[in-house]
């Protein structure tokens, strides 16, 4: 199960205003054309060998993803209990575009990672995870759509 971050207060409300009037004009009107929703994860794979994690979005929302930065993801490998008790254990992870495969973002795992289960990865985490509108993953339809945090344990 992923979970999304249910609190977040944005600090431009044009850009809320803005996905608002869109997810409207998709929802309650019935307008197809519309982009509403930044990407939306369809799957999470890792390596067996613990050096690299491939996340895939889903091609529903944007037929690719735009990465901006390679900072914002974070696993933690210290056991399921630590990992969903105490957000210090979690490690910077950074993310690279694939060749390729233009829904894909490949992780490498930090060396105190390497070896062990990966128990949790999290994206945009934090009260203030970024500098405004640097998110790390953008739709390539619209680029003011990020992909929304979240946080998913194996």
């Amino acid at each position: 199960m992923i979970i999304f971050r249910p609190t977040s207060h944005p600090r431009d409300k044009l850009d809320v205003g803005y996905r608002l009037s869109r997810s409207g004009l998709a929802v309650a009107y019935g307008q197809t054309n519309i982009t509403f929703l930044g990407p939306i994860i369809a799957d999470i794979s890792i390596a067996t060998d613990s050096h690299q994690v491939n996340i895939t979005y889903s091609n529903v929302t944007s037929p690719s993803v735009e990465l901006r930065n390679p900072n914002g993801f974070e696993v933690c490998c210290l056991g399921n209990q630590t990992c969903r008790s105490n957000g210090t254990v979690w490690v910077a992870t950074p993310a690279s575009q694939i060749t390729g495969a233009p829904l894909t973002i490949s992780l490498t795992i930090p060396e105190s990672c390497i070896g062990k289960t990966i128990n949790g990865l999290r994206y945009l985490w934090r009260e203030t995870p970024c500098l405004f509108k640097q998110a790390v993953i953008y739709s390539t339809l619209d680029s003011n759509l990020p992909a929304p945090p979240y946080i998913k344990f194996f």
